[in-house]
This record gives structure tokens, C-alpha cells and sequence, in this order.
């Protein structure tokens, strides 16, 4: 997709109010391990999962074994949480990493693990809101980021600061990712960035992308079915079901090529 030219991409129409009872499912789900940590086991590894860390899951292994990692690449990726796409990248044998989180926890359970995983020295963990922390010599090749899933309305609060993980009151953190990544990015670089067809709002992310001079190619996508049973039966989750009472949830990698 040229900048400009947006006609190949369908806009979906997002029920707010499902997206946001499926998001605070999500926080709820991870509560317990939020609260204590523990460990998880992904990538054929063992993850340490400080308290207050939003902890990895299957989206993380299959959003991580897409990447095109390897030697030579100078790689940063923004909210790193615990780390695991960043070590990978490192052990992959990237010749630069950089993990990003606004969340000091999240910075220090990303050094915990690469070192668990023999690559603490290769990975730089910056407590940083988006690009704030970096300089204008620090430039990259690959750029990625696993952001809140849900477009929240503008006005949502959070009760507690990891629903940040999950919520993007206003897409704000998404308009300022676009608006602030450029200078960070070298001439044909690449962004690869996970967001929610079910609780986001991909068309708004391809339009902003475009706007900025991105040419957008959807890498990948997932759709997973949950019982609404689990959720819990809210109105907008009933009127979401199908008749096995299923919830369908789908999530889509796309690439950015910045030219």
C-alpha cells in the first residue's frame, strides 16, 4: 500500500464497549501473575515475570517468530514488557538491541532474562515513553512494537497503571508512535506492529501510517475463538457470540516500509 492510496484496506466497525469488556477480561486474566509473578515458558525457554509486568503469551512466540531477525539488523523494539522479543533478536545475532518500556519493571525483568538467556550485554533496556529516551544518533532497521490492543474511548481512565498494556484511550499512543518514529528509522527500514482487527482499529492505524509516508503490507493474521461464558455474558459480549457462544477474536501483524 502506497502512500495515498488506502482502497485496498477495509475499515471495521468496532463495538467500543465489546472491545473494552474483552480488554478488562485480559487485565483480569493476568491478574494473579501481575500481582506475584512467575515464570512462562515460551520459545522453548523458561521467562522470568516480574510482579506488575504484563506477562508474554502465545500472541508473543507467534508475533516474535515472524520477525525477520538476524545478523546485522540494528534492532528496537517498544514496550519490551518482559523481554522475550527482545532477547530473542539478540540471540538471533542482531547486531544492535534496544528494549523500550515505559514501565521501569518491565526495563529490569528485560535485563533479568537476557542474562537468564546468556545475552546481557548484547541487550540496552531503556525506561523510556516511546522514543523519549533515545538520541538522534540511535537509528534502526527494524523497529517493533506490540502496543494496547484495544482503541479505547478518548475519555477511559485507567484504574491501574499496567492497563496501559492493554487500553489506548484515543489511539493516542498509536498517533504518537507514527508521529514520532522517523528520525529513529533508516531510509527502507521497517516497522512490524501487532494490533487487534476484533478490539482495535487497523484501518485508522493504515490511514495514519500512509499519511506519514509508510508503505503498509498486512504480514500476518490470527483469529482465535473464546467462550463468552469466560469473558462473562455483558450485553456487548452476547450480542458478540455466535450460537455455540463463541467470541471470535482476531489480530493482525502489519509491516511499515518507511521510503
Amino acid at each position: 500500500m502506497r502512500p495515498g492510496d488506502t482502497s485496498d484496506f477495509q475499515g471495521t466497525t468496532v463495538d467500543r464497549t465489546f472491545a473494552e469488556d474483552v480488554g478488562d477480561w485480559l487485565v483480569a486474566q493476568a491478574d494473579d501473575l501481575l500481582k506475584v509473578g512467575g515464570t512462562k515458558q515460551l520459545m522453548g525457554l523458561d521467562w522470568t515475570v516480574l510482579p506488575e509486568v504484563w506477562p508474554p503469551d502465545p500472541a508473543t512466540e507467534a508475533f516474535t517468530s515472524s520477525l525477520p531477525l538476524g545478523p546485522g539488523t540494528r534492532f528496537l523494539e517498544i514496550g519490551c514488557g518482559a523481554g522475550v522479543t527482545s532477547v530473542m533478536a539478540a540471540r538471533s545475532g542482531c547486531e544492535r538491541v534496544v528494549a523500550a518500556d515505559i514501565n521501569p519493571a518491565a526495563v529490569a525483568n528485560t535485563e533479568l532474562n537476557a542474562k537468564a538467556h546468556g545475552v546481557g550485554h548484547q541487550v540496552e533496556a531503556l525506561t523510556s515513553d516511546l522514543f523519549h529516551a533515545l538520541g538522534p544518533d540511535d537509528v534502526f532497521d527494524l523497529i517493533v512494537s506490540n502496543p494496547p490492543l484495544v482503541r479505547a474511548r478518548e475519555d477511559r481512565t485507567y484504574d491501574r497503571p499496567i492497563e496501559q498494556s492493554v487500553f489506548d484511550p484515543g489511539y493516542s499512543i498509536h498517533q504518537r508512535f507514527f508521529h514520532e518514529v522517523k528520525p529513529h528509522l533508516v531510509e527502507g527500514g521497517l516497522i512490524y506492529m501487532n494490533t487487534s482487527d476484533t478490539m482495535g482499529d487497523p484501518q485508522a492505524i493504515v490511514a495514519l501510517a500512509v499519511k506519514m509516508g509508510f508503505l503498509v503490507r498486512k504480514h500476518q493474521s490470527n483469529r482465535i475463538e473464546i467462550p463468552g461464558s469466560l469473558i462473562g455474558w455483558t450485553p456487548a459480549i452476547a450480542a458478540a457470540a455466535n450460537e455455540y457462544g463463541m467470541v471470535h477474536v482476531e489480530s493482525s501483524i502489519y509491516e511499515f516500509q518507511l521510503i
